[in-house]
C-alpha cells in the first residue's frame, strides 16, 4: 500500500513567473512578483506550523539565487524574512519540483492573508530563471482556501 500524501489542492493553473513574457504559451504571464490571496477557515493544533507544497515546473537557479515566498507581506514595506523558496533543490525525492512553505503557527490565523512568490531581483534582467506556477497545496490538518 502506497503512503498517504497528507496535502490537498488549494489552487491549480498556470502561472508564468519571470522576466521573459512569451516562453511559456501555456501559461499566463504574471511578471516578476505575484501575491495570491489564502484564507485560513480553521487549525485545530494550536502549535504546528501550517504548511504549504507549491508546484512548479522549468525552475533552474543560478548562482544559488533563490525566488523567495513571503506569508503577509504588504506592498510598500520591507519584505519579510521568507517562509519558503522556489529552487531546484529535490525536498521529495524524485519530485525536484515541489517547494514547502512553513508559516509559523502564530502568523497564520483564521483569516485573510497573501502568499508572495518574488522571483529573484538580484539577478541581472534578462538572466533570470522563467518558471510557471502549477498548484498551491495545503497539509490537511489546517483549512485553506483561494481568496477572501
Amino acid at each position: 500500500m502506497a503512503d498517504s500524501y497528507p496535502y490537498y489542492v488549494v489552487w491549480t493553473g498556470s502561472l508564468h513567473l519571470g522576466d521573459t513574457p512569451g516562453v511559456f504559451m501555456d501559461a499566463q504571464y504574471a511578471g516578476l512578483i505575484v501575491q495570491i490571496p489564502v484564507t485560513i477557515t480553521f487549525s485545530p493544533d494550536e502549535t504546528a506550523p501550517i504548511v504549504f507544497v507549491a508546484t512548479t515546473t522549468d525552475v533552474e537557479i543560478f548562482n544559488n539565487k533563490e525566488h523567495p515566498i513571503y506569508w503577509d507581506w504588504t506592498p510598500g514595506t520591507a519584505l519579510p524574512t521568507p517562509v519558503g523558496y522556489i529552487n531546484d533543490e529535490d525536498l521529495i525525492t524524485g519530485q525536484p519540483e515541489k517547494h514547502l512553505l512553513s508559516i509559523p503557527h502564530g502568523a497564520a490565523a483564521i483569516g485573510k492573508h497573501w502568499i508572495t512568490i518574488q522571483v529573484n531581483a538580484e539577478t541581472d534582467a534578462g538572466l533570470r530563471d522563467d518558471f510557471v506556477l502549477r498548484r498551491l497545496e495545503a497539509h490537511e490538518s489546517f483549512g485553506a482556501k483561494i481568496g477572501w
